[in-house]
């Protein structure tokens, strides 16, 4: 199968991985009152929000914040972290009330929400004069200009999943290792034992949801799915439709149902990492930031990891996302604030942030480095190197709607794994909400 010229410009977003975006706090709260400190004299104090937030990566963090308030006197920096699962509306908020935030972390995701509501700044008087612009990869550029083609914030990776395994738990029972979603059905079917509180996959019913229910669908319409505009099909249709569908979301409810923790249809991302590293679930499927958690708690020889379960056509589809730095338009510290991104955002620090986060730099040339040729790092590449198997799509954040659906996934996935809803009814949900969001504004 040929790839479309999107596909040609997307897939090698497969050699990328995820952001391990920070965490820590100098400022552990996202409450306007805690935001009114007391700052030095003489100084301009940066207010910075983050979003994704995982504790490896704050050590690198606060060096890199350490360094630049050394090279920068007149310049510090506030960090201020709100609560993992509500980062993103939290950051919303904030930006609509013209709290005083200077710089935000901006995903993929929100981008086109943000830039839409003018609640962030524009980049492209900055970057038409910052000489890195030109070194960043292909594909770091293609994500930062999401939004009519204009750079509103810059990447700090770019992600992708992988499914981790116990290595140990599948050799002790000479397991092969799964390579369609059916056969992680079956190998994980071998290693549940609930009354040890042990199962096969550590599944993610909570927020986030969203993502695994609809690409098992994916893989289950295989090449009939539209690379550049993901929930639909070439005919137009949505992935929604057809048998195909209903064949992957009764497998879906299988997964739950049969070979995954019951308390897993409330679980979030930090629930289902700590399911996989404290030996109570043999598969995760999750991106690279989580390799720092996994090698505290296992040794080398009891995890490894692989690429990504096929559908019954031999195809599997991935999310390409990214997550970065943007500017408040309310800032009245525009220019201190694109200092300190363009800081952040130096190949040398923008590297040693991602060495720490178990992410690949936004730079050329990196992913050619052995070590993400060989190791928990391999399948990235495996998978590169087989774009028609593995087929890199955009999640489809650029609709106005995507965070009612974002939100439908838990909402709604969660009453058709209780058995409230049949599987007709929640494929109809689905397929009559994609349908509206291609109709015309006034339809």
């Amino acid at each position: 199968m040929k790839l479309t010229e999107m596909g040609k410009v997307l897939y090698p977003l497969s050699l990328i991985i995820m952001i391990s975006i920070i965490s820590g706090c100098t400022l552990n709260s996202d409450s306007p009152e805690q935001l009114e400190q007391t700052t030095t004299p003489g100084k301009v104090t940066l207010k910075v929000v983050e979003s994704l937030m995982t504790p490896l990566r704050t050590v690198e963090f606060d060096k890199i914040i350490e360094q630049f308030e050394m090279d920068n006197p007149n310049i510090e920096i506030v960090r201020i972290t709100p609560d993992y699962d509500t980062a993103d509306q939290t950051i919303l908020s904030m930006l609509e009330q013209q709290q005083k935030v200077d710089i935000v972390e901006v995903r993929d995701v929100t981008v086109h929400q943000l830039a839409a509501r003018g609640l962030i700044t524009s980049l492209e008087s900055y970057i038409s004069s910052w000489s890195n612009y030109m070194l960043l990869n292909n594909n770091a550029k293609l994500m930062s200009r999401d939004v009519g083609d204009v750079t509103f914030y810059i990447p700090s990776s770019l992600y992708q999943v992988m499914l981790y395994y116990r290595k140990d738990w599948f050799d002790a029972k000479a397991l092969q290792i799964p390579e369609t979603w059916e056969q992680l059905f079956f190998v994980g079917k071998q290693l549940t034992k609930p009354e040890e509180g042990i199962y096969g996959f550590s599944f993610r019913g909570g927020r986030g949801a969203a993502n695994t229910l609809s690409t098992i669908i994916q893989d289950y319409n295989g090449k009939n799915v539209s690379i550049s505009d993901s929930m639909f099909k070439m005919d137009g249709t949505t992935i929604y439709s057809g048998d195909h569908a209903a064949e992957a979301i009764e497998l879906y409810r299988k997964i739950y149902a049969e070979i995954s923790d019951p308390a897993s249809i409330d679980w979030g991302f930090n629930e289902q990492v700590q399911a996989f590293v404290n030996g109570k679930a043999a598969l995760l499927i999750q991106d690279s930031d989580v390799m720092g958690v996994i090698k505290e708690k296992l040794k080398n020889n009891q995890w490894a990891t692989a690429p990504l379960p096929t559908g019954p056509d031999g195809i599997s589809h991935y999310n390409m996302g990214a997550a970065g730095w943007g500017i408040a338009s309310g800032s009245k510290h525009k220019d201190e604030a694109w200092k300190f991104i363009s800081y952040l955002s130096s190949i040398e620090n923008n590297r040693a942030f991602a060495d720490a986060s178990g992410v690949i730099s936004i730079y050329n040339n990196t992913i050619e480095e052995e070590k993400y040729s060989t190791g928990p790092y391999a399948p990235y590449m495996l998978m590169a190197n087989n774009p028609d198997r593995f087929q890199g799509v955009k999640k489809p954040s650029h609709y106005k709607n995507y965070s009612d659906f974002f939100q439908m996934g838990t909402d709604v996935g969660r009453q058709y794994l209780m058995n409230t809803i049949s599987t007709e009814e929640l494929l109809k949900q689905f397929d009559v909400f994609w349908q509206q969001q291609r109709k015309p504004e006034g339809d």
